[in-house]
């Protein structure tokens, strides 16, 4: 046998060790990477030590089956005449690349709709806290004022709460008659009109809206409160419509 021939089956015999030696290291590691990924707590997700854990060892594991599938290619291609090929082992590396990406996936979506419910719990829980933030000043005063002089009228408490130009947009659409006012707080636009005539709840909602929300793409929602009578101007009221307004959607005005 030429010198040649020797050392190409030589090396064929070593290629397909490796082979061997990366099918029993990507067996032996199969069990405790699907453990990592089937081990999911609903509540506190992964921990941040095995969601870096589980990519490292992704990420290694897939270039040991990319070179698995490079050795195979060569050991079925130019040096097939050499070694002995084992569709067995093939069979099995394949079914382990499959049962990787399956537990990988698995671990992928629990992580990220996990992330996406604790995203909107602080999105809620930073709403909740806007909710008590400060009151405007003048509004109350001012409704007082107003209903010292008149007892008995139909009027009304607007919020606006959204991006600062769109509430600067809205401000502008504002028509001020000599009993009303408006108030600016941080992301927020307080209006009260006096002497509005009474409406059912969905009339009066889609005046607003279309007075106040046409031509707006989403980014502001509002709150409408209908009041009669002086006592209904008092802090709770303010209170009740910062903790209405944090439900309501965006490009949606709720008629409390």
């Amino acid at each position: 046998m030429a010198l040649r021939e020797i050392t190409i089956r030589r090396h064929a015999r070593g290629m397909e060790q490796n082979l061997k030696g990366v099918y029993h290291s990507i067996k032996y590691r199969y069990d405790e990477f699907r453990n990592m990924c089937r081990v999911f707590n609903p509540e506190r997700g992964y921990s941040t030590t095995t969601v870096k854990e589980i990519k490292e060892r992704y990420k290694e594991i897939s270039a040991k089956l990319a070179e698995a599938r490079t050795l195979q290619q060569l050991l079925r291609g130019k040096y097939k005449a050499h070694v002995q090929f084992d569709p067995q082992l093939q069979r099995e590396l394949e079914e382990f690349y499959l049962l990787y990406k399956k537990d990988y996936r698995y671990f992928e979506q629990n992580q990220s709709e996990w992330e996406q419910r604790e995203l909107r719990k602080q999105r809620a829980l930073e709403e909740r806290k806007r909710v008590f933030q400060v009151l405007p000043l003048r509004i109350l005063p001012h409704i007082k004022d107003v209903y010292r002089e008149s007892p008995s009228l139909p009027s009304l408490i607007l919020c606006f709460r959204g991006d600062s130009s769109l509430l600067e947009t809205i401000k502008k659409k504002i028509k001020l008659g000599k009993r009303d006012i408006y108030e600016e707080g941080e992301g927020e636009l307080w209006v009260f009109l006096a002497g509005i005539k009474p409406l059912e709840d969905s009339i009066l909602q889609h005046k607003l809206l279309e007075t106040f929300f046409q031509g707006l793409n989403g980014g502001i929602k509002g709150v409408a409160f209908k009041i009669t009578k002086g006592e209904d101007g008092r802090e709770e009221t303010l209170r009740d419509i910062q903790q209405a307004i944090a439900e309501v959607k965006e490009g949606e005005i709720k008629i409390l």
